[in-house]
């Protein structure tokens, strides 16, 4: 099961999903452009992992749910579609079946469904770095600019 990015990529490397980029990469225009280049194929290109951004502390995952493939993977399917109809079972239920073994059928149905709400906790795995006193991390927020040719 996928817990988090980091989870995620490990997975994505094993499948050959990902391609690391451990070159020096400009995050104002160079990334864009190769993601551009590579996005852009038949198939959605690879997911790709900046691990050398200049002037950030942090590396870029980009495009990671670019393809029906890496979307199915990070849900834990083996197609997107897959999950679509285990909603839909979920949400089909069409009464209060007259036998004991349908009823128990439809417990372990409703069991699942009630797994789906999200849940309020009290702390999660977003709130472990913490970059000092009243400081919400907005600061090492960079957003990825592509270079734009009007004709």
């Amino acid at each position: 099961m996928i817990k988090n990015v980091g989870d995620f990529v490990r997975v994505l490397e094993r499948e050959g999903e990902l391609v690391r980029v451990k070159e020096p990469v400009s995050r104002d225009l160079e990334i864009t452009e190769i993601t551009d280049r590579v996005s852009k194929r038949p198939d959605g290109g690879k997911a790709l992992l900046f691990e050398n951004v200049k002037g950030a502390s942090m590396p870029v995952l980009i495009n990671a749910f670019g393809s029906r493939r890496r979307m199915a993977l990070a849900l834990g399917r083996s197609r997107v579609g897959d999950i679509a109809a285990e909603i839909g079972k979920l949400l089909d239920v069409k009464g209060v079946p007259p036998s004991l073994g349908g009823k128990l059928k439809l417990l372990g149905e409703l069991a699942a469904l009630a797994r789906i709400p999200p849940k309020r906790v009290a702390s999660g795995p977003c709130q472990e770095i913490g970059l000092g006193e009243g400081d919400p991390g907005f600061g090492l927020s960079v957003a990825a600019t592509a270079g734009l040719i009007w004709l």
